[in-house]
């Protein structure tokens, strides 16, 4: 007997389904979010699943570095540059919360290059004179293996340092600091050497006074920022007497050797005396022989 159009439209209560039953089928016609308490919810597999964390070899593994906007970016040139420009706690609520990879690696490699490439120009003032001048592309691997080793060999360095001379105990509260960790300190580092840059280009010209000048003057700037920047970590430290001046002083002997390696005057010009001397030298000897045989 078909049922009728009342039958269709009213409303019937079904009997529910006894839970020890577990051979009946039945339709689970709850909401997504709303799990018995005895189930675990999909949710959950999932992250069950998920792995906590990103490998190293991953590309995502350092998304999360480069996510850093323009106007951060440039913000961190200009603390790095600008002495007692960031407050005191800046290590600590600014970069240690977000450190980023994207400045100082755009730092790096621009100033690779720019090192080599005044260098060359700079080889090419020193010697104009010489026709026999050529390029010398290795400037590129020694600019390269410096500043990649500064960058990461002297922020590890520091870190392992402040882990192991950490005195929070003997400090005041309020100057009590969690150790940087070691990607906030290559950060630092990073945008550190932005100074050089533009002083890399004003050490092409060839007044030794001048060149001298700008290594005092990028030293104290960015050395100076750095210090700032570093002082509430380093203070942490049983040794910050000896860590103080040992960062200034690799920072000046950087600036220095750059500038005597690849712009001062006098490595080159003696390089290129001592090979016309040779070439004259061979070249005497070899009409001298010349002489002797056709008496």
């Amino acid at each position: 007997m078909e049922p009728s159009v009342d039958d269709l439209l009213s409303f019937k209560e079904f009997p529910l389904i006894q839970e020890g039953n577990s051979n009946s089928a039945q339709l689970n016609i709850d909401s997504p979010k709303k799990v018995s308490p005895n189930r675990e919810s999909p949710s959950e597999e999932e992250n069950t699943t998920t792995p906590k964390g990103l490998s190293m070899l991953s590309f995502e593994f350092y998304q999360k570095f480069f996510d850093v906007d323009t106007m951060t970016v440039v913000d961190r040139i200009a603390t790095s540059i600008i002495p007692k420009r960031a407050p005191s706690d800046y290590l600590k609520l600014n970069i240690a919360t977000n450190p980023d990879l994207y400045g100082p690696v755009w730092i790096v490699i621009t100033l690779i290059f720019t090192i080599a490439i005044s260098g060359n120009m700079a080889s090419y003032l020193q010697n104009s004179g010489n026709h026999h001048w050529r390029y010398n592309f290795h400037l590129v691997s020694v600019s390269a293996t410096v500043i990649i080793v500064y960058t990461s060999l002297v922020p590890f360095a520091l870190w392992a340092l402040l882990k192991w001379s950490v005195r929070p105990d003997d400090l005041d509260i309020e100057e009590q600091t969690d150790t940087p960790s070691l990607l906030s300190l290559v950060c630092v580092y990073g945008y550190s050497l932005a100074i050089y840059i533009p002083v890399s280009i004003l050490w092409t010209i060839q007044i030794s006074l001048f060149q001298w000048l700008l290594v005092a003057t990028a030293t104290f700037l960015s050395g100076f920022a750095l210090l700032w920047v570093l002082m509430p970590a380093i203070r942490s430290s049983k040794y910050s007497i000896f860590i103080t001046p040992a960062i200034a002083l690799i920072h000046f002997v950087l600036a220095a050797g750059f500038m005597l390696y690849f712009f001062h005057p006098s490595n080159s010009i003696d390089t290129v005396n001592t090979v016309d001397q040779l070439k004259a030298t061979v070249a005497s000897v070899i009409a001298h022989k010349n002489a002797s045989n056709t008496q």
